[in-house]
């Protein structure tokens, strides 16, 4: 089976492009219209698409709303339309529960996005499923992994981390906030299995019930890294979600510890 990976040099789309069998990568999207889109897909012919692209930079989507709704909102719904009932599986962020004000964990009908990222990506989700109720919308949380040769690595845990022991640097973490933590490859290796979900949205990702400091704390214990830990000023806002919807479906995420476990064993760290 063909599947279309948009955003295929990102985080996300080029673990996707590694791992899932018959993976096409997408063109740059960028300025591309409908008939473009409606091109691309009668050239490639995909079984099932699955798009990453995205502008996730939440301070760019602040300074720059007008290119965060068109990357965010109308690039999805164009694809979606482009895709003439194909299964579509599309990202979107735990960043919808940012303005909630209980510590979790939250279902995927509790959403109060307070950034405009998050707001866009709540809309994307609205507007993609009355185009197609049949389609498919992750709700990932933050993720990590090692770089990949010559692509671009964003900030995340591991490295954060790997870099304050390299760097004898101390890692601060607040003691109250609570999100889960995935490894980014359970991610890609779970989308294959997600194209075969009921349309809808869907928290994707591993739950952790302990607060990001003793997070930490305990992979520290675990890698056997010498990092100065230290709580943070700013305690964060929660976002913890609750994965039952998806294990319903017979799809479970490891829970953020293991996934961490498995991820320093991957790599001999």
């Amino acid at each position: 089976m063909t599947v279309l990976i948009t955003g295929a040099k990102g985080f996300v789309g080029a673990r996707l492009m590694a791992m899932l069998p018959g993976a096409v990568a997408a063109p740059s999207l960028r300025g591309v219209k409908m008939d473009g889109l409606k091109r691309m897909m009668d050239e490639i012919q995909p079984d099932w698409i699955v798009h990453t692209a995205a502008i996730s930079d939440i301070g760019a989507c602040e300074k720059d709303p007008e290119a965060s709704y068109r990357a965010n909102v109308e690039l999805p719904l164009m694809l979606v339309g482009a895709a003439q009932g194909k299964k579509t599986v599309l990202f979107s962020t735990d960043q919808v529960y940012s303005g909630l004000n209980e510590k979790g964990p939250y279902r995927e009908d509790a959403v109060c996005p307070a950034n405009v990222y998050a707001r866009h990506k709540l809309k994307m989700e609205q507007a993609v499923l009355t185009a197609d109720p049949s389609a498919v919308l992750l709700r990932a949380t933050w993720m990590y992994d090692m770089p990949l040769y010559g692509l671009p690595n964003r900030g995340n845990f591991l490295m954060n981390m790997l870099l304050a022991a390299a760097r004898q640097e101390p890692a601060r973490f607040s003691q109250s906030q609570y999100r889960g933590l995935t490894y980014v490859r359970e991610v890609a290796r779970l989308t294959e299995k997600a194209r075969l979900l009921p349309g809808g949205v869907y928290n994707f990702g591993s739950e952790n019930t302990l607060p990001m400091y003793e997070t930490a704390r305990r992979f520290i214990e675990m890698a056997g890294w010498r990092v100065a830990l230290q709580p943070s000023d700013h305690d964060g806002h929660s976002l913890w979600m609750d994965t039952g919807k998806l294990r319903a479906q017979g799809l479970a995420f490891s829970s953020t510890l293991d996934g961490l476990r498995a991820c320093l064993k991957d790599y001999g760290l």
